[in-house]
C-alpha cells in the first residue's frame, strides 16, 4: 500500500516509532516504523506500506521518501496540497520564465542565467522567496521573480537606456541564492551557510562557478550580472554587499522593492477588513496600512 502525506504526530510505544500521516483529503493514518531515522514532523513522505490484517489493522513502513525526491510534478502537487501557494500553477510560472528567457538575446548573458536556471530549476520553482517577510509560499520565489520580471518590462519600456537583457537576466538570478540559503517549504528555515553567507553572496559565487565552467569568467558580462546581484538590496542596512553603481543594477534594486513591499501589503490588506488597519507589516518597516 503507498500513502502521501504530511507527518503531524510522532511518538514511541515498546520497540515502534508511531507515525500519524495527514493525506491531502485530511484523513490521518497510524502508521508503524521501526527506524525513524530523519522523518520530521510538518514534512511529506510517501511511505510503502505493508498491511496486516487482524482484530486491528496496521500499517507497517517498508520504506518511504520525501517530498524534496518525488517528480517536480508531484512535489509541486503535494507541496501545494498541504501548505499555503503562488496564486500561479507550475504550468504557469514555467512558461512565464520560459518567455522571459527568450527575451535575451546575448549569449554569454543567457547562457549563464539559463545554465543557472537549469542547475536550480526544481527548487526554483518551488521554494518560497522567504521564511515569513513576502512571498513565504510554494512558488514564492518564482512569482516574486515573475512579478519582477512584469515589472521590468514598465522599466525598459520608460527608461529606453536600460540594457533589457542585463535587467532581465539580474531579475531570474537576484534570488537565485535562496534556493540554497532556504531549508525549503514547510517549516523553513535558513541554513547554516546562508546564515554566514546570504543569498546575495551565494548568488554571486554561482554566478562565478558558471562563468568559470562556461569560459566567460573574464567577460563584462560575468562582472556587471555578479555586481547587480550584490547590489540588489541597495543599501548596506539591508543587507547589500554594495551599492548599484550601474542603471540595471539601481533598476533592479527598486524593482525587487517594489514587488517584495507591495505583494506582502497587499497579502496584508487581503486579510483586513473595510475601514480598519492592517497589522504592523515587516517590509515596510512595521508600518500599519488603513484599508477604505
Amino acid at each position: 500500500m503507498e500513502l502521501v502525506g504530511k507527518v503531524t504526530q510522532i511518538s514511541k510505544s515498546n520497540e515502534f516509532h508511531n507515525i500519524i500521516v495527514e493525506n491531502p483529503e485530511g484523513v490521518l493514518t497510524n502508521v508503524k516504523i521501526k527506524d525513524l531515522a530523519d522523518i520530521k514532523i510538518g514534512d511529506i513522505y510517501k511511505f510503502i506500506l505493508n498491511v496486516k490484517e487482524g482484530e486491528r489493522v496496521s500499517y507497517n513502513v517498508i520504506s518511504y521518501i520525501k517530498v524534496d525526491n518525488f517528480t517536480l510534478e508531484n512535489k509541486d502537487k503535494y507541496l501545494r496540497a498541504f501548505y499555503n501557494k503562488s496564486p500561479l500553477s507550475l504550468e504557469e510560472e514555467i512558461k512565464e520564465i520560459k518567455n522571459y528567457l527568450s527575451k535575451i538575446k546575448n549569449k554569454v548573458i543567457y547562457d549563464i542565467t539559463n545554465s543557472l536556471m537549469n542547475n536550480y530549476y526544481e527548487a526554483f520553482l518551488t521554494y518560497p522567496a522567504a521564511s515569513k517577510m513576502h512571498h513565504a509560499y510554494v512558488g514564492g520565489l518564482a512569482y516574486h521573480t515573475i512579478g519582477m520580471l512584469h515589472l521590468a518590462e514598465s522599466f525598459i519600456s520608460n527608461y529606453p537606456y536600460l540594457k533589457s537583457d542585463y535587467i532581465y537576466a539580474g531579475v531570474i538570478l537576484h534570488d537565485i541564492g535562496k534556493t540554497k540559503e532556504l531549508s525549503g517549504n514547510g517549516e523553513t528555515t535558513y541554513t547554516l551557510e546562508g546564515q554566514l553567507l546570504g543569498h546575495l553572496v551565494m548568488g554571486a559565487m554561482e554566478i562565478g562557478e558558471v562563468a568559470k565552467e562556461l569560459g566567460y569568467q573574464d567577460t563584462e558580462e560575468a562582472l556587471v550580472l555578479t555586481h547587480m546581484i550584490i547590489s540588489h538590496h541597495g543599501i548596506p542596512q539591508y543587507g547589500s554587499c554594495k551599492k548599484p553603481q550601474t542603471a540595471e543594477a539601481m533598476a533592479l534594486w527598486f524593482i525587487d522593492t517594489i514587488d517584495s513591499k507591495f505583494r506582502a501589503m497587499g497579502e496584508r490588506l487581503d486579510e483586513t477588513e473595510d475601514n480598519t488597519w492592517t497589522d504592523t507589516i515587516a517590509v515596510l518597516d512595521k508600518t500599519k496600512i488603513y484599508k477604505f
